[in-house]
């Protein structure tokens, strides 16, 4: 893993005409080689610190350690170690402290945001360890290059690239926590058959039945994984092929509501419904440029 640069450090103007109500503050590259000093200097107020004393930022930062090892403190964690891999989720309002170990130095990004996108962060643990990941790495430095060059538009386009970079965490996050592999292929595999058969009345009952699952067991392993209940799962998918089958094909409500085992054209109508807020007749329209009647 090669770098141009020891570090590269931008602090952004505000936009006022930023679409996505979300700023990108600060974003940088840093690498400390082994017995050199740390913090280095030349940093704004508000961000520099030493770690004696450590500070309280105006934003949240994400600060991605991707070699060397460290120490970090805040004021929901004692002072632990920190290793390659680690994301330090840094809340506004709140003191912490960190440093690379002087043996080790480190190189580390970081990106440092406020708005929107702040509101719904899950911020219980400020220390994730998720290893060193190059596509996360590339984001940081996506982030950078962007900064850089501030063409027309640029607060805009790093808004999207850092939600990019939180939902990949978030993905990350909650896929390294799966460690029962069987389980994880029992459900990867009750999705596969959900989608197969997709045009018939589908049992959760009988699809744990056929995993040699308890249907308590596997609608809590599903729910967990998908962040749906298997029965929500596969309503959901009915819907979507459905939406797919208005759009494309010419067939009838009525046959379409067949095809995918729906009881009754009503049901399926009221179940289309209450997904998509249109009538199934009503969306055809749509999709076909027509108003609705």
């Amino acid at each position: 893993m090669q770098h141009a640069r020891n570090a590269e450090v931008r602090y952004m103007p505000y936009q006022e005409n930023n679409l996505w109500q979300t700023k990108v503050n600060t974003v940088g590259f840093e690498s400390v080689p082994e017995h050199s000093s740390y913090p280095k200097t030349g940093h704004p107020a508000g961000y520099s610190f030493n770690f004696e004393a450590g500070r309280v930022l105006q934003e949240f930062q994400l600060v991605y350690i991707t070699k060397g090892k460290g120490q970090f403190a805040s004021e929901r964690i004692q002072l632990c170690d920190i290793s390659e891999g680690t994301i330090l989720m840094l809340k506004p309002g709140e003191w912490h402290t960190y440093r690379p170990n002087e043996t080790t130095g480190w190189e580390s990004y970081w990106v440092g945001f406020s708005g929107l996108v702040t509101e719904n962060l899950n911020t219980e643990n400020p220390v994730i360890q998720i290893g060193y990941d190059e596509e996360m790495v590339g984001l940081y430095r996506k982030i950078l290059e962007v900064s850089n060059n501030e063409r027309p538009g640029y607060q805009q386009l790093l808004s999207g690239i850092l939600i990019h970079l939180l939902a990949y965490l978030f993905y990350r996050e909650r896929d390294k926590n799966w460690k029962d592999k069987e389980v994880l292929t029992k459900i990867d595999k009750a999705r596969l058959i959900i989608r197969e058969k997709i045009n018939t009345t589908i049992s959760p009952e009988e699809l744990a039945t056929s995993l040699n699952m308890s249907y308590t067991w596997f609608r809590r392993m599903f729910r967990q994984y998908t962040g749906l209940a298997p029965a929500q799962y596969i309503a959901q998918l009915k819907i979507q092929k459905a939406k797919e089958l208005l759009s494309i094909t010419t067939k009838t409500v009525k046959e379409i509501a067949l095809e995918l085992g729906y009881e009754s054209i009503d049901y399926f109508s009221t179940q289309f419904r209450k997904q998509t807020g249109q009538t199934p007749t009503q969306f055809r329209a749509t999709c076909q440029g027509k108003p609705n009647s």
